[in-house]
């Protein structure tokens, strides 16, 4: 397995038996959710260039909203093929025409391409804010993704292979319940994934201190989490790697 950060937020390059997916490409511009006066975020670090970024075979979009779903990004890369949430399926179609879509519901929540399998874990929500999780599986190893960290609750999550990695944020991030919750659960979240999923490996993910303006950042209770505050918990000693570079790793 392999893993290069492409942004200091939320793009990846993941590669399990050759497969290479790209994972929420923003590489450039803002992310604006709904109004520029409710979220406008920008990255504080600059993201990998398009020069530089690595060659992949797919592009996996975790999520609907604009800082995963990002449009400008996405129209400079025109990717031939894309998994989505079918909840984007329509917005992707009329953007990217020529690129094949496959999306992820309830009675297509696994694909498998080249060997490796990529199963869909929605969340029990039933209003937004919507975060949905993904399991990526190869003949010998699997990680699981959760860009918002995920409640798995009563339904199961079976490793069919060892767990060798969990991606999920460190960082508390609690918007007033009408304008959406709990964005990031921060330290119990990693906690719940960590005691149910048992990863060899854990990457913080979506953590980035972007620059924001709007009502949104100015209403939100945030907590970072670094990597020296994991310390003190026996359940994530030796588990966490800081990978604060572009860099491509090996696990």
């Amino acid at each position: 397995m392999k893993i290069q950060r492409l942004n200091m937020d939320n793009t990846w390059l993941l590669e399990m038996e050759g497969l290479r997916i790209l994972v929420d490409p923003w590489l450039e511009g803002e992310e604006i959710d709904y109004f520029s006066w409710f979220n406008t975020q920008w990255h504080r670090t600059k993201p990998i260039s398009y020069e530089l970024l690595p060659e992949y075979d797919v592009i996996l979009i975790t999520q609907k909203y604009p800082d995963h779903f990002h449009p400008q990004t996405l129209l400079k890369l025109q990717p031939k093929k894309i998994i989505a949430p079918i909840s984007i399926e329509k917005r992707l179609k009329a953007l990217l025409p020529q690129a094949e879509i496959i999306s992820m519901h309830l009675q297509t929540d696994e694909i498998v391409i080249n060997s490796v399998e990529i199963k869909w874990y929605p969340t029990s929500r039933k209003i937004d804010p919507i975060y949905d999780a993904f399991m990526i599986t190869d003949k010998n190893e699997s990680l699981f993704l959760a860009t918002h960290g995920y409640f798995i609750g009563k339904q199961k999550i079976t490793n069919k292979k060892p767990l060798k990695l969990l991606i999920s944020p460190f960082n508390y991030f609690q918007l007033p319940f009408y304008l959406g919750g709990t964005v990031s659960p921060g330290i119990e979240g990693l906690q719940h994934l960590t005691e149910n999923l048992h990863p060899q490996h854990i990457v913080a993910t979506h953590d980035e201190d972007k620059h924001a303006k709007g009502l949104v950042i100015k209403m939100a209770k945030v907590k970072r989490i670094f990597s020296t505050d994991l310390t003190h918990y026996p359940i994530f000693k030796n588990k966490i790697l800081e990978l604060n570079h572009y860099n491509p790793v090996e696990l």
